[in-house]
């Protein structure tokens, strides 16, 4: 069952990979009408409720925690409407390991078939003008950088993501 009002970990870029990957989301966004949100993969979650506890946990983990470089895949698209259009992110081990870390912070379904991704549109669009997008859009870097993580309340049934709070990594 998928928890759709909750909070989430998410992953942000530097500045610059920030604009890099907002400029595209800008173009997809401009072909495949869809709400906003900020440029993000999300690394954990959803939670249903958070306390103190944790919230002490992650500013304590996250002291420790470095940077992380994710390999890009490409731009792919599904038929589910927070999947619709995304930049593709190779699993790796650094990604799997703060996964783990945070989840041994507080526990949420880790298992879940993680498919990592950098969304560009939500959605419910035609798989046809999906395809037709992709051969629009730039040639994708490599490699992106994870400089941030953030903590996020997430409503989807009002559309709703709302950064609480922001942590700088090594």
């Amino acid at each position: 069952m998928r928890i759709k009002k909750g909070y989430s970990i998410w992953g942000l870029f530097h500045t610059e990979e920030k604009i890099y990957l907002d400029q595209i989301k800008f173009t997809v966004q401009k072909e495949l009408i869809s709400p906003k949100f900020e440029s993000h993969i999300t690394i954990a979650g959803p939670y249903l409720k958070i306390n103190v506890s944790f919230l002490n946990k992650l500013e304590k983990f996250v002291k420790n925690c470095s940077s992380i470089i994710l390999k890009i895949k490409g731009y792919e698209f599904k038929e589910k409407f927070f999947e619709s259009f995304y930049i593709a992110i190779n699993k790796s081990e650094e990604l799997n390991k703060i996964r783990k870390s945070i989840s041994d912070l507080k526990k949420f379904d880790s298992k879940n078939n993680f498919s990592p991704h950098i969304s560009m549109a939500y959605g419910n669009h035609p798989k046809k003008e999906k395809e037709l997008l992709i051969p629009k859009l730039p040639k994708l870097n490599k490699a992106i950088k994870i400089s941030k993580l953030a903590l996020v309340e997430v409503d989807e049934d009002i559309k709703l993501w709302k950064i609480k709070k922001i942590y700088d990594l090594l």
